[in-house]
């Protein structure tokens, strides 16, 4: 006879339990998840896709479901942070709840303001999706019209009120219908010195010969916790830019999944990580070619200070059938402390015999005989190293074609130099 030990629910698993019952807020899909993480438990090390975030040990206890905030306090928390696009139409998210601004969309863009249905879910290796299904309060679905040529920005914007100790989550589907082309911008940002739990799942579907650029812009507050993730689907000739930047939050795991379905896809993925005083940044990308003619590149450059702790997970798995496939990956990284650390992980799992695959990473410091040159001129040691930090990173954010969010991206990343360096 074996005697089976049960598992002891840790004091973060315990809260969200107890946070689940509280809310009240149930329904068949909401339980099924709360009992896979009640069974399962959150992910340690154990689990290979959460080896260098270990949700058990990381996560914090203590956390409710937040209320709705006031519309004023809603209004009076955004005008804090002003926005990254100039005349970009904005829906607006306070504490996971939807607020109706009156902000008109372009012509060609629809929302419904209800929360959209959660895709399957696996075992704790969907922890994050199991955490925002359980609680997500609302959500929405944007849909561009078959053809529609949109110029305007669209901004999809988070922020959480202040409200401590608290669980705030939101779900979007977006739906880019064929030959459509539209900018998409999804912001979440924090206040300082509040420590809560932040849920995002983004269902980014592309139809046949559709172009949309999309930007992530994570600048949650210092003592937040966020878990993210981004599901994409690729059909015929669709075409992806996409850039996330993260420079800011406490623990920060954001999760970005690629299936291309469709034949003659161009998939850009470009990131920067900004990784100061004790936060965990957690990217993990996983892009899997089905079809054959089909290209895609992904490039991250990471920045480490301070106690600081990075992640980049990113995994290309080519089918079989997905032959005439290109496809490349690059992870770059400054340590600028003898405390940061970075871990890289790039994977290639190719199952065709005819493709061009490539990945790599890199580590380093910054140059001496760069800093030399530009001290020698009368240039400060700090705006000297701030200087080479800009320049590591601005290649990537100047690749974006809209200038004016390049800009709106460059302030955010010169405030967290400011900070930081």
């Amino acid at each position: 006879m074996t005697a089976h030990t049960p598992r002891i629910l840790t004091d973060a698993e315990t809260s969200l339990l107890d946070a689940y019952v509280a809310a009240g807020n149930t329904n068949a899909a909401r339980d099924a998840a709360i009992a896979q993480l009640k069974d399962n438990g959150l992910p340690t090390r154990r689990v290979e896709a959460f080896h260098y975030t270990d949700l058990r040990a990381l996560l914090k206890a203590g956390y409710s479901v937040a209320s709705r905030p006031t519309e004023e306090l809603a209004k009076t928390v955004g005008a804090q942070f002003p926005r990254l696009v100039t005349g970009a139409s904005v829906q607006h998210f306070r504490d996971g709840h939807f607020f109706d601004f009156g902000e008109a969309l372009p012509k060609g863009a629809t929302v419904v303001a209800e929360l959209p249905e959660a895709k399957p879910l696996g075992g704790n290796e969907d922890a994050t999706a199991l955490i925002n299904t359980a609680f997500a309060q609302d959500g929405l679905t944007l849909s561009i019209a078959e053809g529609a040529e949109i110029e305007q920005t669209i901004g999809l914007a988070y922020a959480h009120t202040g409200s401590a100790n608290t669980i705030a989550a939101q779900r979007f589907a977006i739906n880019a219908a064929a030959n459509s082309t539209s900018t998409i911008v999804y912001r979440a940002v924090g206040l300082e010195d509040v420590q809560y739990l932040s849920s995002s799942v983004v269902d980014l579907d592309i139809a046949d010969g559709a172009t949309v650029t999309f930007t992530m812009s994570i600048e949650e507050g210092n003592l937040a916790q966020r878990l993210g993730r981004l599901n994409v689907s690729l059909g015929n000739g669709a075409k992806l830019n996409l850039f996330i930047l993260n420079v800011g939050g406490k623990l920060v795991r954001q999760e970005v999944n690629f299936d291309v379905v469709g034949e003659n896809v161009d998939l850009n993925i470009s990131g920067v990580n900004l990784i100061g005083g004790e936060s965990h940044i957690d990217v993990t990308s996983r892009i899997t070619h089905h079809t054959p003619n089909t290209n895609s590149t992904e490039t991250f450059r990471n920045v480490a200070t301070g106690r600081g702790r990075g992640v980049f997970q990113g995994q290309i798995n080519v089918r079989q059938a997905a032959q005439l496939t290109d496809a490349r990956m690059a992870c770059n990284t400054l340590l600028l402390s003898d405390d940061c650390d970075f871990s890289a992980k790039p994977e290639l799992e190719i199952f065709a015999d005819d493709v061009q695959c490539a990945h790599g990473a890199t580590v380093t410091d910054l140059e001496d005989s760069y800093m030399f040159y530009l001290m020698a001129r009368g240039i400060s040691e700090t705006n000297a190293r701030r200087m080479l930090i800009k320049a590591f990173v601005a290649e990537i954010v100047e690749d974006l074609e809209d200038k004016g969010l390049a800009e709106g991206l460059e302030g955010r990343i010169d405030t967290w130099m400011e900070k930081h360096v």
